[in-house]
């Protein structure tokens, strides 16, 4: 994997967090006005995983060539 790679693979990553945030923000809106309680436990889980896509951590291959 040489350095070009990885920064495909980040901003890859990067790309679809930013993609999937607006339909995340929407789903949890209307989750939340139809099943208030249950929507927020729905919303949640696609908020964190929206948030490590963003964060993008580097593989341990990446971290080891970019050393």
């Amino acid at each position: 994997m040489n350095q070009l790679k990885c920064a495909a693979e980040k901003l890859s990553l990067r790309t679809l967090g930013l993609i999937l945030l607006p339909f995340v923000a929407f789903f949890t809106i209307v989750a939340n006005v139809v099943l208030p309680f249950l929507g927020l436990f729905l919303a949640i889980p696609l908020f964190i995983l929206n948030g490590v896509l963003l964060a993008a951590p580097k593989s341990k291959t990446c971290q080891l060539l970019l050393s």
